[in-house]
């Protein structure tokens, strides 16, 4: 049975992947930093012939990160694919976004994907045909007003992306990514709810009129995942309905 490290396994985009997984017979690792979420989402993937469970992790500390992989190495037989899934956003206007803030965000989305994949790496090398999968976004090819450090730690994510794949080519790891547009997260529902988003305005900007479901990202992440997908690696797959080919996000 293979093992897979879902970082922000516990909502959204990695919630629909690990309930992917679990389905399809993997052990799935769920990290994150709050563990009331970590344990209700453990406790609704019961739903498969795969077994989940979470531990606490912060990827912006690396001895965090080691220290869950050496939990997996011991609980498991190997580490076969990282997803690495876990990221905040902080709006804010440039002139004002604060220095703190900034940082977080590089730190959670960015730094923290170079941290968990290097991390990973010595134990992924030694499982045949093992995948890492970046989950990226839309903001990482275009710009978004108040969302600066957001869009340059999803830009720099691609470039990471390109570059692990051609590293670790050779090595039998395969890197791609996936750049979502908007999705029905909680991320997105609550600007919606704290009206900083409109749905409707949104919508009528996607040329398929509607917001993703995290189920769909997650068909894409598996597809990177699989055999299927065998000769991609260091690549980046759009999954917006559209919305960055209309030229208008």
């Amino acid at each position: 049975m293979k093992t897979a490290l879902v970082t922000g396994g516990a909502k959204g985009i990695g919630l629909a992947i690990s309930k992917e997984l679990v389905v399809l017979g993997w052990n799935v690792v769920i990290t994150g930093r709050d563990a009331t979420a970590i344990d209700s989402a453990v406790a609704g993937l019961s739903i498969g012939p795969g077994k989940a469970v979470g531990k606490i992790m912060d990827v912006r500390d690396r001895s965090s990160i080691d220290s869950v992989i050496a939990e997996i190495r011991n609980e498991f037989t190997s580490l076969d694919s990282l997803i690495n899934c876990a990221g905040v956003i902080i709006r804010d206007e440039s002139e004002v976004l604060s220095e703190a803030d900034w940082n977080t965000v590089i730190d959670t989305d960015l730094s923290g994907v170079f941290k968990c994949s290097q991390a990973a790496f010595a134990d992924l090398e030694r499982s045949k045909g093992a995948t890492i999968v970046n989950v990226g976004s839309i903001a990482g090819s275009v710009g978004i007003a108040g969302r600066a450090g957001y869009t340059a730690a999803k830009a720099g994510l691609e470039g990471l992306t390109r570059t692990l794949g051609l590293e670790w080519a050779n090595r039998d790891i395969r890197v791609n990514a996936v750049a979502p547009g908007w999705t029905r997260t909680e991320m997105v529902a609550g600007g919606i709810k704290d009206g900083r988003l409109s749905e409707a305005a949104l919508t009528a900007r996607i040329p398929q009129q509607r917001l993703a479901e995290p189920s769909e990202i997650a068909k894409v992440v598996l597809f990177l995942m699989s055999a299927d997908s065998s000769y991609i690696t260091g690549q980046t797959i759009t999954v917006d309905g559209g919305i960055t080919i209309n030229g208008n996000t």
